[in-house]
């Protein structure tokens, strides 16, 4: 009985450990093998993981088969995951650098992370200067625009003012607001800072208001003129009725003056509109030279004034223009009516045409008038612009001529300016393209 427990017990003995032989057998082997896919998985990089992962060192072990499908299709997971990132940042880049509002974004405690380049440009900041992870106030320069992001990160409340910033002092709109998410279950803020350039809109307004001002007044003159005349006309009609006819005909000439205002208005906005097309084709200026001096003698004659045409003779070989003769026409009667008004008896008016360059030609209308103040040059051609009366006496027009043309001008894409000596007179030149047959 006792040899019979005995032998059980050695067989129970050898059969354990063959089970633990095999157990450390296989924790050998798949020790080593874990061994082999650590390895693997250490020698991954991002590269990898972006163009695909090659493992053909372990598709051999049929074992590890379902382990490298695995690591192939999360590597592809994660290759499409990099790959829609990358897209998404470039779209976002090019997105914030070709915007024309300034973008700034920072994080919770107000350091700069992303700067466009509209926001340089406003701030003037210079592309030299590094301001990612620089605090907000080192990047903006400014209290008033600190402390509405400031405020903003504290309360989460977004914010909306017109602010003077940066060294050029422009009329900025800045919108301040917190963006809190999740991430990993962990709330994260940033604050975003966007500023709008109100300069030209603010430029626009100032241009409205000085219209609609210039307009009013151009209307209310004439109109209280011409109902003063009327009553005037009214008692006297019956009595003296040579005086009547006197202010008829003041009455017509004021009435032709506003029909010019209107007639000129309507040319400027359609001009400015974009709504009237030039006729360009080869165009020999001195004919249009020659068309206003005849045109515009008698006015010159009337007005005890000499007008001459200095350009060079037909015979002489001379570039076409490529132009619309009919608008640059209007333009240099413009000019010779200008120089008409403002050049006392007995002066003298000059119109000329010649080469500028290789690529265009000048046209000048000249006169030996009263001359333009130097205050006053650079704003002759602005609409409703007059020079002084007490300067240049009692003419008067509507001030948008020298507009028209300028507009006229630049359409056919020359450039017009004036120059002048305050007391000896002015010379107002414009260039056009020369016409190129080829």
């Amino acid at each position: 009985m006792d040899s019979l427990i005995v032998n059980i017990i050695l067989m129970i003995g050898a059969g354990g450990l063959g089970i633990l032989a095999s157990a450390l057998y296989f924790r050998g082997k798949a020790r080593r093998k874990l061994k082999h896919i650590s390895a693997l998985l250490g020698r991954l990089s991002i590269d990898q993981l972006e163009y695909g992962i090659e493992t053909t060192e372990i598709e051999r072990d049929s074992e590890l088969a379902e382990i490298l499908e695995a690591l192939k299709h999360v590597s592809g997971e994660v290759r499409a995951v990099i790959l829609h990132i990358s897209n998404e940042r470039n779209t976002i880049s090019a997105l914030l650098e070709n915007m024309s509002d300034g973008i700034i974004s920072t994080d919770a405690d107000g350091q700069v992370t992303l700067i466009n380049e509209a926001a340089r440009r406003l701030l003037a900041i210079s592309n030299s200067m590094k301001v990612e992870g620089r605090s907000f106030m080192q990047v903006a320069r400014d209290h008033e625009l600190n402390a509405l992001l400031k405020n903003t990160l504290e309360d989460g409340k977004e914010r909306i003012q017109v602010l003077e910033v940066g060294p050029r002092r422009p009329q900025l709109q800045v919108k301040t607001a917190r963006i809190d998410e999740e991430l990993v279950g962990e709330k994260i803020s940033s604050g975003l800072v966007v500023l709008q350039d109100l300069s030209e809109l603010a430029r626009l307004e100032r241009v409205r208001r000085d219209f609609v001002a210039n307009i009013s007044h151009e209307l209310r003159t004439p109109l209280a003129s011409v109902k003063l005349m009327v009553e005037t006309l009214d008692s006297i009609i019956v009595d003296d009725p040579d005086a009547a006819h006197d202010f008829l005909r003041r009455i017509e000439n004021e009435v032709d003056g506003l029909t010019q205002l209107v007639r000129e208005l309507l040319e400027l906005s359609r001009i400015e509109s974009g709504q009237i097309k030039l006729n360009l084709r080869a165009v020999d200026l001195r004919a249009l030279a020659e068309i206003t001096v005849e045109r515009m003698q008698q006015q010159a004659v009337r007005r005890g004034l000499k007008l001459v045409n200095l350009s060079p003779p037909y015979e002489d070989a001379f570039p076409l223009a490529l132009a619309d003769p009919e608008r640059l026409t209007q333009v240099i009667i413009n000019l010779t009516h200008n120089a008409i008004k403002f050049t006392p008896v007995s002066g003298e008016i000059t119109l000329n045409i010649d080469r500028f360059n290789e690529n265009k030609l000048v046209a000048s209308v000249s006169d030996t008038g009263v001359g333009i103040p130097p205050d006053d040059l650079t704003r002759v051609f602005e609409r409703f612009y007059k020079v002084d009366k007490a300067r240049t006496g009692n003419e008067a027009g509507t001030g948008l001529g020298l507009a028209i043309s300028k507009h006229i001008v630049q359409a056919h894409g020359g450039d017009i300016w004036a120059e002048s000596k305050f007391g000896s007179g002015s010379t107002f030149f414009f260039t056009i393209p020369i016409y190129n047959h080829s």
